[in-house]
């Protein structure tokens, strides 16, 4: 895989866990399901809000050091070409 496919990927397991962490809080704070279900909609609601951070997690951490390494090259390059100039 390209390296543009797998930030593509991370965008997108970022915007799923995004999604799965607001359908766990709208669950807990529009609805009854945690009083209903008793233990077992807390589980539920857990599990939902859990799976969305563990999606989030990984993708945040992957994007950051891309950005890190960018930068890195970046900063690498403008110091080079002023070696260059001087």
């Amino acid at each position: 895989m390209t390296e543009n496919k797998i930030n593509f990927l991370m965008y997108v397991l970022i915007t799923i866990g995004l999604i799965l962490v607001i359908i766990g809080l709208g669950l807990i704070f529009f609805t009854d399901i945690y009083i209903k279900n008793g233990t077992g909609g807390v589980f539920l609601i857990a599990g939902i809000i859990g799976v969305g951070l563990f999606l989030l997690l990984p993708a945040k951490i992957y994007l950051t050091l891309q950005l890190m390494k960018n930068n890195d090259k970046k900063l690498k390059s403008s110091i080079n070409k002023k070696d260059i100039e001087n």
